[in-house]
């Protein structure tokens, strides 16, 4: 082959790589128009019309430049078109899945810890030195504060207990409200938090609210039996970054699933009806030994009305429509009775209040659990009356 030839095969197959490739690119933004994805495109077909300037260029002398070119064509159509279809059609497989929530690629926005297994990095901006976002909690107590702590997971997350202090403050002006709930926790770690924090917090309230990640099911080991390996490898960190963000990679994991096998779930919730009643009952327990008093709220959700969502079966969070719905009324029934075991613990009983109501569509998103802008509302309204009526009037009289 002829020097002009073996340039006009290497530019023709060049440009047919990197064609195809900014071409699926640029539908995966389309589709997904994040700013990875239409960087992506633009930074492709950039390389296409500079690579194949730089190929017409070339001189007799540089010829031998066209390996690379023809390697990089050879390359790049083996891993971006099917890495840019896989996340097109939304492929994802998550080897050694220890939660069902969260996935390992969410890991990716917290930090590993050996008792809570996971939290914020305090290093972020917003988040305070315990691992929660919200405003670092002042210490001591300042004086004429009545410190409320709001220990849950993402519904509550979501931010209702900073509603709950502008309500309350309208006729408390010294309630503060801290929210330590954080993404995928469930009872085992707020009983893990409160025994840590709740000297060192001073709060004159605890509100609790767990139940959605408690009863999805557990992978590897029951939250009680979990152990959390907190790598001090930077290589390993590396590794496990690139996969969860490679999906042509998982795409091969996934085909080497049953030679390298997969932790599957166990059949159980994360936290089984007993264990959620004990950590309940210890959560509890550490709050009236220090003469705080404890609210317990139950969860609701648009899922007896609406039903089940079909993501909760395909996502393995639990083995069943059925037995997801008997679980969430199950986990419920056992707040309220957890809630009547002591004249200092109270009931917000949330399920009863909000999830058989006509408007449930207008409450909760569409995964049925988490709330919409007028939900949070409706919550920070119902917690906040309840508060002032059987809390802080009761204060105001001793």
């Amino acid at each position: 082959m002829d020097a002009t030839t073996e340039q006009r095969m290497t530019r023709l197959i060049f440009v047919c790589s990197f064609l195809i490739s900014t071409i699926v690119l640029a539908l995966l933004a389309l589709k997904q128009p994040i700013k990875t994805n239409i960087a992506a495109s633009y930074l492709w077909g950039t390389a296409l019309v500079i690579g194949t300037m730089v190929i017409s260029s070339l001189t007799r002398k540089r010829r031998k430049l066209l390996r690379l070119f023809l390697l990089a064509s050879v390359l790049n159509l083996i891993l971006v078109p099917p890495e840019a279809y896989l996340r097109f059609k939304g492929f994802r497989y998550e080897s050694g899945i220890q939660f069902g929530y969260p996935r390992p690629y969410q890991f990716s926005v917290f930090e590993p810890h050996e008792t809570l297994f996971w939290r914020f990095p305090p290093s972020l901006p917003g988040v305070n030195s315990y691992g929660f976002e919200g405003p670092e909690v002042k210490q001591p107590k300042p004086p004429g504060t009545y410190r409320i702590l709001f220990v849950g997971n993402s519904c509550m997350y979501q931010g209702y207990p900073h509603m709950i202090e502008l309500i309350l403050r309208k006729h408390y002006a010294g309630v503060e409200c801290i929210n330590f709930a954080n993404p995928g926790y469930t009872t085992y770690q707020g009983k893990v938090l409160i025994k840590s924090y709740i000297d060192d917090l001073n709060p004159d309230l605890v509100v609790v609210a767990y139940g959605w990640n408690d009863r999805w099911l557990a992978y590897g080991a029951v939250d009680e039996e979990k152990q959390i390996h907190i790598s001090s490898s930077k290589a390993a960190d590396l590794l496990r970054s690139i996969y969860s963000k490679w999906r042509l990679l998982q795409f091969f994991r996934k085909a080497l699933g049953p030679m390298l096998g997969r932790i599957e779930p166990l059949g159980t919730p994360r936290v089984p009806i007993d264990h959620f009643m004990k950590n309940l009952l210890e959560i509890g327990n550490e709050c009236s030994r220090r003469g705080i008093p404890t609210i317990f709220a139950t969860e609701p959700g648009s899922h007896p009305v609406l039903g089940v969502p079909d993501y909760i079966t395909t996502s393995e969070y639990a083995t069943s429509k059925e037995s997801s719905l008997a679980l969430f009324k199950e986990y419920n029934e056992a707040v309220r009775k957890i809630a009547t075991e002591r004249e200092d613990w109270h009931l917000i009983d949330l399920d009863s209040l909000i999830s058989y109501r006509n408007d449930v569509r207008e409450i909760f998103t569409g995964d049925g659990f988490h709330f919409t802008r007028s939900g949070l509302a409706l919550v920070a309204e119902i917690e906040s009356r309840f508060i002032a009526a059987h809390i802080l009037a009761e204060e105001q009289e001793r």
